[in-house]
């Protein structure tokens, strides 16, 4: 096995980002050492900050030792939120919540600490009122940030 490895990647990454407000979303090397790097960030990860990361990791990396390919992206929507700051950095957009008992849940995100989250629904006509679900935070099973298109 070669020395691109996940650790490997996530320690060049892990050093280049130190004190900034971005952070690993999640790292991957499949085969054919084809590498995935996904950055979050506390604001928002910028493209020039993913072109310098990515010319960061090139240039620790040695081709003539092992061939590789290279992607550095921002955490995408739809990607699983992982980390108690991904959830402070979603408040005000619809999350998708599914909780370990199976039951699915998708609403604006308008409050999280700890021990639960709490999403806004709407109701299915203009005039209800908006719902307020609360759930334990250690029971979410999965969440994701959902696009949502206004056809108004």
């Amino acid at each position: 096995m070669g020395y691109i490895t996940v650790n490997f990647i996530t320690e060049l990454v892990n050093k280049k980002i130190a004190e900034t407000d971005l952070f690993i979303g999640d790292i991957k090397v499949k085969g054919g050492n084809i590498i995935y790097v996904f950055l979050d960030g506390d604001n928002s990860v910028t493209i020039d900050q993913c072109a310098d990361i990515s010319r960061y990791i090139e240039h620790h990396l040695d081709r003539a030792k092992e061939d590789f390919e290279l992607h550095v992206s921002s955490y995408g929507v739809g990607q699983p939120l992982k980390f108690f700051r991904q959830y402070k950095n979603a408040i005000g957009k619809t999350l998708s919540v599914t909780t370990e008992e199976g039951i699915k849940y998708i609403g604006k995100l308008v409050y999280v600490d700890e021990g639960k989250l709490i999403l806004e629904k709407l109701g299915l006509k203009k005039k209800q009122q908006e719902i307020k679900v609360e759930i334990s935070f250690p029971t979410v099973k999965m969440a994701k940030i959902e696009v949502v298109f206004n056809h108004e």
